[in-house]
């Protein structure tokens, strides 16, 4: 990494980093089901951004139910989630060159997630990206979840660079109010799961790792 680098990029990582939004909640529907619960598209998008441990207690809250202990509702639905996506997870072309462009630039990388580390550790090595990242904040790593900006405050000071000098891509609201209340740039990253409307606060709205590039990144903080 440069010694005094002009930016360093965040990543969130599901719907982000990896594709995984649907098999997330695929795997919560069969563990919740015996209980009488389905997680609709609707209610997905709201719980989406959301730490475990907080949709444990919204679900609580919205459905009078308890799933019991968040990390190991969490292992439990990691297992379903790897079998799910063992045979339908294929890289995005896009995504792993701009990771090359800045790497070979020199651009500090990180992970702010808030899945769990054990999680966030597998998941990355399963897409087989975890070589580009400096750093990975899980929601076990710090008290406060986003919208609070203490994940990605965690991550800049572990990459060893000011929050100014950071841009988090995001696909949640959360993320990107996260983003924010960290004195920081942000790019909405858009999916099937949200709107344009929702990430309106983004500095930057994209449907494609295609459009990004160290320069595209860069013209952020000329």
């Amino acid at each position: 990494m440069e010694q005094n680098p002009s930016f360093a990029v965040i990543f969130d990582m599901d719907g982000v980093l990896v594709d995984s939004t649907k098999y997330i909640w695929e795997s919560f529907n069969q563990l919740v089901e015996p209980m009488g619960i389905h997680f609709d598209e609707t209610a997905v998008k709201k719980y989406l951004g959301n730490s475990l441990r907080d949709q444990v207690a919204m679900w609580k809250e919205d459905y009078g139910v308890d799933v019991g202990d968040a990390i190991e509702f969490s292992t439990r639905a990691h297992k379903i989630q790897k079998e799910l996506m063992s045979t339908n997870t294929k890289p995005d072309e896009n995504l792993l060159k701009l990771l090359q462009n800045l790497k070979e630039k020199n651009v500090p990388m990180g992970v702010g997630t808030s899945s769990s580390r054990a999680r966030a550790v597998n998941m990355l090595a399963v897409a087989n990206i975890d070589r580009y990242f400096n750093a990975l904040v899980t929601a076990e790593d710090v008290l406060e979840h986003k919208p609070n900006p203490h994940i990605f405050l965690e991550v800049a000071k572990q990459l060893g660079v000011s929050s100014e000098k950071c841009v988090v891509i995001e696909d949640a609201t959360t993320g990107i109010e996260a983003a924010i209340n960290g004195n920081m740039k942000s790019i909405g990253f858009l999916t099937e799961w949200n709107s344009k409307e929702e990430l309106f606060k983004a500095d930057k709205i994209v449907d494609s790792f295609k459009v990004l590039s160290y320069e595209e990144l860069k013209k952020m903080f000329d």
